[in-house]
Order: structure tokens, then C-alpha cells, then sequence
């Protein structure tokens, strides 16, 4: 393909300054065909001499007065930074064997010149790693595209302010992922009960959608850590070797004897919790003093109290079927060779708070350890969204937040090895653990306002962005300036609506205000939902 159309020239470079050029323009726009291409910040530049070519991408447009004795002329400057050149097949590629001189013809490069360099036109089986999402906001720039490789094998943070069309873009991209790929693996940690809407109607045959009041994550998956963050925290060592005791033993009571030693206290098997209660109770009783059986009735207690809180019912809503590693896995990924699943919206937004950053410590490392035990990455490799992760992993060593920060960070560092990707999504990227952030190769920013956010961002963006950096305050809604792998050219995209949307639309004062509460309300039923600490999904309708 012609990357240097005589008719998308519109200046010659003046000015060589290491990775950045300055190019005197004859004009800022040009036709081609049924577009016009304008010089504005963003767009690309092909600099093409006989060097060979070298891309560029606009940095600043400026226009200098220089007075004369009888008229004012009026220069056109148009800024530039270098972001790579075209190889042998005129493809793109970063870096540059040779600058371009004084006085090579610059070009403004179409959507067309654009897809062309990056290798989305060319065979159908190269074309597979991309998948459309949008359009690149310069006019005349074209469709956009994310490599499916790059985005998801080296993580990805999409990050934004409240409001910014943030739910939207991480649904749009699940939902063009579900629309490219025939079988892909996506597990939503659901944070809000947002996205369940954006995957119903012509999605609704590929996903799972598991209601706050069917998520179930049965404790005998626990290990030891994560059990007892959960049912005693403040366990102290001699009650923590107890606890490791007992559960050890009823785990080996449950398999043959010729597997017994293999098991450990953290072997994900099935135990009895009445069983637990019963083997703390006898060890309390042989007890010979109140001081001696005190430990014990504290663990009682502690056990007793979040094994029948209802709101803990996601952990033991399995019991009667005892259910396995095997059927809960093929249930989570949607494996059942009858009816397939291939994107996973687990409601955490029924969990309790305290509880619910480990439990998505534990979605995570049970996810990792899968793929782990799954000896190819290529078998299954699966994504994980962690929605509002500001949340669960932020950038505090409390810790409430130790266990979960450890199983993701985990993951954030060793994760692709075994085709376990994450795409972080959050509000506050300065309060989000560096950690996690620093191992995400892709970065999608949409409006972003608090200063101490942008400037953690600033810091992860390539210096070939210029000025672009400066816009994150007044990015549109669903717009975002995307960089790093899985685009290879950095810059400002308007990403598709989703169809349906994620139910995270701003609450309608207006509407409720003037209309008033529904048929039916009645502080009666929430007081009792309250004091019984029950919530199911039939309480939304």
C-alpha cells in the first residue's frame, strides 16, 4: 500500500530534535476522496524520504505570526513524535535505523494507511487477533482495533472517573470479544450488579449470569489462610495449629487410605462443618480447667456465629451435594458439554463487605491454581475482570486487604505463564496497588479528573504521547486514550456503545422525585430483609 499519497502531503519536515520533528505546513488539511484529513493532535504522519519511512503521530499544532514590512505571514507548525518506521513489507514496527533529513515530505495517513501498517488487513488468520471496538476520535483516522493477544496476555487496566462510560468500554470489549471469538473464557467479578443487563438478549445463550443468592464458593475450598480470615481472624497461633489439626484429619477421612498422605490441610476436599464443631468440642472437654477451654469457646463461637449468619450462605450452600472441585469448576467456566457458557457475571454485590475482598482472593487463586494445574496454557486460557478494584487490592498493606493484594498480585506477575490474564478496572488508580498496575501492558484512560490520578497514569504513558496526556480531564464519555500493547499506536478512541448497556447508569432523582416510590414499597419488608440479614434477586423486581 501507497503510505505516501500525494494528495495527503502537506509539509516538509524543518527540524530534527532527537525523537521529536517539526514540520512547516503548506496546509492543515487535506481531501481523500469522501474525507477530509485535518493536522490535529493525534492524528499520523508518515515523514517518508528516501530513508525509508518513519511514522509519527501529531503532538501540537501551532500557527506563528512573523511580521513583515508590509504583511503579517503566517507560519503553520506542526509538532511531531517519532513512534516507529515500516520494515520490509511496509509494515509497522517501533524504534528507527535512520531520522528523517531536513526537508522530507510529510504525509497525513488515512484509517486505511493506518490498519494497513499495524497487519489488520492482512490474511484472514493474522486477522483474527483483532477485534474492532471503535473509531480513533481524529477525523478520517478510521476504524479501531485491540490485538486480542497483546490485551489479555499481559494484563490490562481500563481506568476512569464515575461517569466516564467506564462499565461501558469493559462491556463493549467483553461483548466484541463474545461477537470475533467463538469460545473465549471470561469470569466478571461483579462487583455492583452492573453488568448482568449488558449480557442479556443476544448474549444471553453464551453467558452465565449467577445472581447474588445462587453464588456459591463452598469452604472446604479454603486453605488454611483463607479459612480462617473468614471465620477467625483474630486467631492466635496456638488456636490457628488447632484449627490446622482438626481440618487436616477430617480432610483424610474422606478419601482412601492409599491417598492420605497426600493431602493437606489446604487440598480442596470436602469436610463436614458440624464434624469441625464436634472435634473442637472434645478437645475442649479433655480439658481440665476454664482457662484451658477458653481458646476453645472462643473458636466455637467464632465458628458458630458465621455459620449460621445467612449472610455467609454462599459457603455453604453446596453442602448437601458435597460438590466437587471438578463440577464447580465446570459450572464456573461454563463447560457443561450440553449447553456451553463462555462468559461468567459472578454477583458479588450481595457479599458482605467485610468479607467480600477475600472472597475475591480466593476466586483468584482458586482460578490460578486451575490454570496452574492445567499443564498447557493454551488448553483454556481465561480473563478475569476485577471490577472496582480499588476496592479489594488497594495500595495499603492493612491487613483486611493482605490476603486478596498477595493471591492478585500473584497473578499480576506470574499469571500469562499460564494463561490466567486479569483486566483491572477502576475509578482511583492512585489508590490501587502499584504492584498489579506496573504488570498491565495495555492501558485504556478514559476522563479522569483527581490530579493525583492523572499523574499515576501520566507516569505509565509513553513519552511519545506529548501533550495528549493533558486531555484526560475532558475525554468524552466512552472516550479513552488507549496505549501500550494491544494497540502498538497510541492515542484517542471513541469506543462503540454496548448493546444492551451495563445497568450502571446514575440514578434518576428527577424521575423518583416526581413519580414517587413504586407500587408496592414498603419499609416494612426492608426492615425485615434488614434484621434477618437476607437479600435474594427477587427483592430487585
Amino acid at each position: 500500500m501507497d503510505l505516501r499519497k500525494a494528495s495527503l502531503g502537506f509539509g516538509k519536515v524543518n527540524c530534527v530534535d532527537g525523537s521529536k520533528l517539526t514540520i512547516k505546513a503548506e496546509t492543515l488539511k487535506n481531501v481523500d476522496g469522501d474525507v477530509t484529513l485535518h493536522a490535529e493532535v493525534g492524528s499520523f504522519v508518515n515523514c517518508g524520504g528516501f530513508h525509508g519511512d518513519t511514522i509519527c503521530t501529531i503532538t501540537r499544532v501551532l500557527i506563528e505570526e512573523v511580521e513583515r514590512r508590509d504583511s503579517v505571514v503566517e507560519n503553520k507548525i506542526v509538532e511531531v513524535a517519532i513512534v516507529g518506521s515500516t520494515d520490509a513489507v511496509k509494515r509497522f514496527t517501533r524504534g528507527v535505523n535512520k531520522l528523517p533529513p531536513i526537508g522530507c515530505d510529510a504525509y497525513l495517513l488515512n484509517g486505511e494507511q493506518v490498519n494497513f501498517l499495524l497487519g489488520i488487513n492482512l490474511s484472514e488468520q493474522e486477522k483474527r487477533k483483532y477485534f474492532k471496538v471503535g473509531q480513533r476520535s481524529m477525523r478520517g483516522a478510521g476504524d479501531a482495533y485491540l490485538n486480542l493477544d497483546k490485551l489479555l496476555g499481559r494484563h490490562t487496566a481500563i481506568v476512569g472517573t464515575t461517569g466516564s462510560g467506564k462499565s461501558s468500554t469493559v462491556a463493549r470489549i467483553a461483548q466484541s470479544i463474545l461477537e470475533n471469538y467463538p469460545q473465549p473464557r471470561l469470569v466478571f467479578f461483579d462487583i455492583h450488579n452492573e453488568y448482568q443487563n449488558a449480557f442479556s438478549g443476544q448474549w444471553e445463550e453464551k453467558s452465565n449470569c449467577i445472581n447474588w443468592d445462587k453464588f456459591s464458593l463452598p469452604y472446604w475450598f479454603l486453605d488454611l489462610d483463607e479459612f480462617i480470615s473468614i471465620y477467625y481472624p483474630e486467631a492466635g497461633g496456638t488456636q490457628k495449629m488447632y484449627i490446622k489439626e482438626l481440618i487436616e484429619v477430617l480432610k483424610k477421612n474422606e478419601i482412601e487410605e492409599a491417598d492420605k498422605e497426600k493431602v493437606s490441610v489446604d487440598s480442596p476436599i470436602f469436610f463436614s462443618m458440624d464434624d469441625l464443631l464436634d472435634s473442637i468440642k472434645e478437645k475442649r472437654d479433655k480439658e481440665t480447667t476454664e482457662a484451658k477451654k477458653d481458646p476453645f469457646n472462643k473458636m466455637l463461637l467464632k465458628f458458630q456465629s458465621i455459620h449460621n449468619d445467612t449472610r455467609f450462605s454462599f459457603l455453604r450452600s453446596d453442602i448437601s451435594e458435597k460438590k466437587s472441585l471438578s463440577s464447580y469448576f465446570t459450572s464456573l467456566l461454563g463447560l457443561d458439554l450440553t449447553q456451553q457458557k463462555y462468559i461468567s457475571v459472578l454477583d458479588l454485590s450481595g457479599l458482605p463487605a467485610e468479607v467480600r475482598t477475600i472472597c475475591v482472593g480466593v476466586l483468584t487463586r482458586l482460578c490460578f491454581d486451575y490454570r496452574y494445574w492445567d499443564m498447557d496454557p493454551e488448553n483454556l486460557p481465561m480473563a478475569l475482570i476485577l471490577e472496582e478494584a480499588h476496592t479489594y487490592i488497594p495500595e495499603d498493606s492493612s491487613s483486611k486487604y493482605s490476603l486478596c493484594l498477595e493471591r492478585v498480585e500473584k497473578v499480576a506477575k506470574e499469571g500469562r505463564k499460564y494463561g490466567l490474564s486479569l483486566i483491572v478496572v477502576t475509578q482511583r488508580p492512585s489508590s490501587i496497588s502499584s504492584t498489579v498496575l506496573s504488570q498491565c501492558g495495555t492501558f485504556v484512560t478514559l476522563r479522569l479528573t483527581n490530579d493525583l490520578d492523572q499523574n499515576k497514569i501520566r507516569r505509565l504513558l509513553p513519552d511519545t504521547l506529548g501533550d495528549q496526556a493533558d486531555i484526560l480531564s475532558s475525554l468524552r464519555d466512552g472516550e479513552a486514550l488507549v496505549t501500550g500493547d494491544a494497540v502498538t499506536l497510541p492515542g484517542k478512541v471513541q469506543f462503540d456503545a454496548p448493546e444492551p448497556r451495563p445497568k450502571s447508569n446514575d440514578v434518576r432523582f428527577h424521575k423518583a422525585w416526581v413519580d414517587g416510590p413504586p407500587s408496592g414499597y414498603s419499609v416494612d419488608n426492608i426492615s425485615k430483609w434488614w434484621i434477618t440479614r437476607e437479600r435474594n434477586s427477587a427483592q430487585r423486581e
